[in-house]
């Protein structure tokens, strides 16, 4: 099972796991302030939403076709525009860019930290003779866990 260890994330897990669950706190942190950031920015636009809808509905009395579906249109039309117009929606939506920003720094410093020979280029030599010897040794190891569940099931 040590074998297991020489690919992908697990090099990093075991080699430097205090640098990895510095780099998990971290991206925790990122992602419950996004989910924060987030909710707001959803929040501002779900309440634009129904203010334009009850200004719909406020206005949709004798009335035809052509002129409810002007109405809609104004009113969904005048909502959202003083909405991205409004301070408050330019705020959030900047910290909402800033922290998907910051959210992908942290998954990309996670993912170089867990697998630090897929930046390069290719790997030595030395590092593809490694690694298929350590695949082989896992795969003869699996066949021979496989061939004693047989022996066991047979019996």
């Amino acid at each position: 099972m040590n074998k297991i260890s020489a690919m992908g994330p697990f090099v990093s897990l075991l080699n430097d796991p205090q640098l990895n669950i510095n780099n998990m706190r971290e991206y925790g942190n990122i992602l419950i302030n996004y989910q924060i950031v987030l909710n707001k920015y959803l929040t501002q636009m779900i309440n634009s939403y129904f203010l334009a809808l009850d200004k719909v509905s406020e206005g949709l009395q004798d009335k035809d076709s052509d002129e409810v579906r002007k109405h809609i249109i104004d009113s969904f039309e005048e909502v959202f525009s003083s909405m991205f117009e409004s301070d408050e929606f330019s705020i959030n939506y900047n910290n909402l860019i800033n922290i998907i920003i910051d959210l992908n720094k942290s998954y990309q410093k996670f993912f170089d930290a867990s697998m630090p020979f897929v930046g390069r280029q290719s790997l030595s030599k030395e590092e593809k003779d490694l690694l298929f010897n350590n695949l082989y040794e896992i795969k003869k190891l699996s066949l021979e866990i496989r061939n004693k569940l047989n022996e066991k099931n047979d019996e």
